[in-house]
């Protein structure tokens, strides 16, 4: 399952032309695996990966490297969104998610050929915005293109052969409003994956379809259950089965948040992720249209679950990781890169420690996707894509949005 993607991205750090050698020195390290920060830390890049990183006081520099000065810094892995969107006209888009210190997204909906040509660039070594990861198609009812299980399974051939990296079955009535894939069609669908080595994902709402779609061997819940309180037995399956979760509450509060005028409306930090045209639409319309949404009350109550479920999980040991559901259509306003900074915060909210939040986007993330041979936490020998921060997330996470500087590949982003 996962020796495809590991190739893959070993290709993604090649560079064509002669690498550069930066050293970052005197900084306070937070390496994404949970362990305490590391003062005092110097950290080599080449050729977009780490190579070497150890006590300032220990750590050779080569001659002729760039030295930073990082002292009274902190050092972070690149966020990695688990659950994002992209879709058409990605570079603006991966650019703003860079921009913002995501430096790896996944892109969850039916994409355009275009993000897998984009993918195979940065496979190439060229990278001008964040990593990309896609499911190239999602798979939801009603489709008159893909009715019986054979179509199912042929058309995860054809997602595998067209650059795929996932699987992904979506189960949401909403409300009422969709048919719902049936417990057959799913089946067939995470055997084909299974065959091809893909790790599969589902989009759920309701406990009862999260019960359903672990039974048939998901790897990923790429959203927490939100109609009901999980209960003991089904946390019980997920660690059995090794089921990791992402939660992403950001994507439920902007469901009716717009609607309260919420105080960073008025941030620079989110102002800089949409025009003045758009902010001046989420004001007005957007804020109509969420005052007036008769599943206003539905879409609150689900926040509160998702807080609830995330909680008991991660006391539980199963594992978590960042994701948001931000961008997709414009008029959703799910604003990429600053989704996943609100969602840090949510997260503190719901009860986790600063500390697993950063996990949650770092190694967990990377272990989610397959991807935690070359991404996730900093070490010798895996990717350079770090951030510099002015202070210390551990004392408040919402310090996670003073970057100073962004690594991507082991080159300054800007």
């Amino acid at each position: 399952m996962r020796s495809t993607l590991i190739f893959v991205f070993a290709l993604l750090l090649a560079s064509p032309v002669a690498a550069q050698i930066t050293a970052l020195t005197n900084a306070t390290l937070i390496d994404g695996t949970g362990t305490p920060p590391q003062r005092d830390v110097t950290i080599v890049m080449e050729a977009g990966r780490i190579r070497a990183l150890g006590p300032s006081a220990q750590t050779v520099v080569p001659a002729g490297a760039q030295v930073i000065n990082a002292s009274g810094k902190f050092i972070v892995p690149g966020i990695i969104n688990a659950h994002g969107h992209v879709g058409a006209n990605p570079e603006p888009q991966l650019r703003q998610y860079a921009l913002y210190g995501v430096t790896t997204t996944t892109s969850m909906a039916t994409d355009p050929d275009e993000i897998v040509q984009l993918h195979e660039e940065q496979q190439r070594g060229v990278l001008r915005g964040a990593r990309v990861l896609t499911v190239k198609h999602r798979f939801m009812g009603p489709d008159p293109k893909i009715v019986t299980l054979e179509q199912a399974r042929a058309k995860v051939d054809e997602i595998v052969a067209t650059g795929g990296n996932f699987v992904k079955v979506w189960l949401d009535s909403q409300g009422g409003k969709r048919a719902k894939l049936t417990r057959e069609f799913c089946a067939a669908v995470m055997d084909q994956a299974r065959k091809h080595g893909r790790i599969t994902m589902a989009h759920v709402y309701e406990l009862a379809d999260a019960k359903m779609i672990v039974d048939e061997g998901v790897n990923i819940l790429v959203h927490n259950v939100r109609d009901q309180e999980i209960d003991a037995g089904f946390i019980a399956t997920l660690k059995r089965r090794n089921v990791s979760v992402i939660s992403t509450l950001m994507r439920e509060e902007a469901m009716f948040v717009y609607a309260d005028a919420p105080t960073w409306l008025d941030d620079p930090f989110f102002r800089k992720g949409l025009s003045a045209e758009r902010l001046a639409l989420l004001k007005t319309n957007k804020r109509e249209e969420q005052a007036g949404d008769p599943e206003r009350a539905r879409n609150i109550r689900a926040l509160e679950i998702d807080k609830l479920n995330l909680k008991k999980l991660v006391d539980a040991g199963v594992r978590i990781a960042l994701g948001t559901d931000s961008g997709g259509d414009l008029n959703r306003f799910f604003i990429q890169g600053f989704f996943e900074h609100r969602q840090m915060e949510l997260m503190v909210q719901a009860g986790l420690t600063p500390m697993q939040v950063i996990q949650s986007f770092s190694k967990n993330a990377a272990e989610v996707l397959g991807i935690d041979h070359d991404f996730g936490t900093l070490a010798a020998g895996k990717a350079a894509d770090l951030l510099i921060l002015n202070s210390n997330p551990l004392e408040n996470i919402s310090n996670m949005r003073a970057i100073q500087t962004i690594y991507l590949g082991g080159k300054r982003f800007e």
